[in-house]
């Protein structure tokens, strides 16, 4: 049942931690773009700060897995006719009204505008067979922090072969993710090209992670500031996606309580110290050691996949090695 026009989506269930960065999300969203409707699919029902947060929140549906497989049912739980889905772990620094703009009229879609091609390495799907088993040329390569979707019936036939595919993702040559079921991106990726759905080029102003962040990480989320270079490339994202090690840099953590302080009406001045200098200085290495501490030893499951994975790419270095030692010796 279609409830508004349009509105974002996101998901916060299992460990504390995701809903305290949903609610982070959802406050940079009140504060950016009050007028777009924002649900979560939870399974805290019962958090009264979510239910304040957030114009609906849908129970989580334990059937339709764990981990990203319940992003594959996304087209289900959302109530709105144009949907965002955001992962929790995004912060938005300004209005976003531009992104469902530049996306209208596409059934589904993503912001980038690189492609795997034949002769591509990729760690989570085989490349060369699957462009080979479906008679392709290329395949989309995206962040999944961030999708755009229209209820329509090219929209529902998407979603419906992207399940399809994670049900048969090992023969399909997709790797595990996190040690608990297939990527998402790479599914939705194989299932665009087959419904002929293509990204969108967006020059960096949608939602981009600091992941390959060269120099200073310049945002402020309630000024409305986003740029830093991500690569060789300079970008400006209205959403900036702190995933994987990012969730726990003190940029995260400091622009989080600027929103919180915001909404109790604190003061918001940043005091900087020797300490704080310090602490920004070696941000990625705390926040590396903080998420290794806090999310790595509740997923057993994941550290066995990660040392398996190990073993046999050191292997093969050590054979790489060898062979190169053999040559010279000759």
């Amino acid at each position: 049942m279609i409830i508004s026009q349009r509105g974002i989506i996101t998901y916060a269930y299992g460990a504390s931690y995701y809903l305290e960065m949903a609610k982070s999300l959802a406050r940079s969203l009140r504060l950016h773009s009050p007028d777009i409707s924002r649900a979560i699919v939870t399974d805290n029902q019962n958090d009264q700060e979510l239910l304040e947060l957030y114009d609906y929140v849908i129970d989580l549906r334990q059937q339709y897995g764990s981990n990203v497989k319940q992003k594959l049912h996304v087209y289900d739980y959302s109530p709105f006719e144009c949907t965002l889905c955001i992962d929790s772990d995004c912060i938005a620094v300004r209005d976003i009204n531009f992104i469902f703009n530049d996306f209208q009229g596409r059934s589904f879609s993503v912001a980038g505008n690189v492609y795997l091609q034949a002769g591509d390495k990729d760690k989570f799907i085989d490349v060369d067979d699957t462009l080979k088993r479906f008679n392709l040329t290329k395949l989309p390569r995206f962040n999944g922090g961030l999708y755009y979707f229209e209820k329509n019936n090219t929209t529902k036939a998407f979603f419906e072969t992207a399940l399809e595919f994670s049900r048969d993702w090992r023969k399909l040559g997709i790797s595990e993710f996190r040690g608990d079921g297939p990527n998402d991106e790479r599914i939705f990726s194989l299932a665009m090209m087959l419904h002929n759905q293509s990204m969108f080029e967006d020059n960096g102003q949608m939602m981009r992670t600091p992941i390959g962040l060269r120099g200073s990480f310049n945002i402020d989320a309630i000024k409305g500031q986003s740029t830093f270079k991500k690569y060789n490339h300079v970008v400006s994202p209205a959403l900036v996606h702190f995933a994987c090690v990012w969730g726990e840099h003190p940029v995260y953590h400091r622009e989080v309580s600027k929103l919180k302080n915001l909404e109790k009406g604190l003061d918001n001045q940043i005091k900087y110290n020797m300490l704080s200098a310090i602490k920004y200085k070696f941000g990625y290495q705390i926040a590396f050691l903080k998420y290794i501490a806090k999310r790595v030893p509740k997923n057993h499951k994941y550290i066995q996949v990660r040392v398996k994975k190990f073993l046999i790419e050191f292997a093969e270095l050590l054979k790489a090695k060898y062979r190169i030692e053999l040559v010279r010796s000759k």
